[in-house]
């Protein structure tokens, strides 16, 4: 996966959270035939708890290395960043957005985000 690369290859100057939003697909809302083929198949959850179940088997199942953060039930973050389905971001140092990547999946591009975190780190080491 694209994601642990970019990751694995900056870590340790740069922290990476993933944030877990609302579920994009749940069974008792918009259910793609993809999920189903797949059995991944969950209602949406009630909270904060069933989210971070959710989350954890997204993580395991998607062997994703970058540290996974939950959003609120109530969608806080997913709000404010208008983050749903899949987005992402960099912010500063002083807590600037300065990469906000186009909404996925079509707008989802991590060789963006790679530039835009290479830049971000030269910046720092200037």
């Amino acid at each position: 996966m694209r994601l642990n690369e970019i990751h694995d290859l900056h870590q340790d100057h740069v922290e990476f959270f993933l944030v877990y939003i609302r579920e994009a697909h749940p069974s008792d809302g918009w259910q793609t035939p993809q999920n189903l083929y797949d059995d991944i198949i969950y209602t949406t959850p009630s909270n904060e708890d069933e989210r971070a179940a959710i989350a954890s088997a997204c993580q395991v199942n998607q062997d994703i290395h970058l540290p996974m953060l939950l959003d609120g039930i109530d969608n806080p973050i997913e709000s404010r960043y208008i983050s749903a389905p899949i987005r992402l971001f960099v912010i500063d140092r002083q807590g600037r957005i300065t990469f906000n990547g186009a909404p996925g999946p079509q707008g989802f591009d991590p060789e963006l985000w790679l530039e835009a975190i290479e830049a971000e780190v030269a910046a720092a080491a200037a």
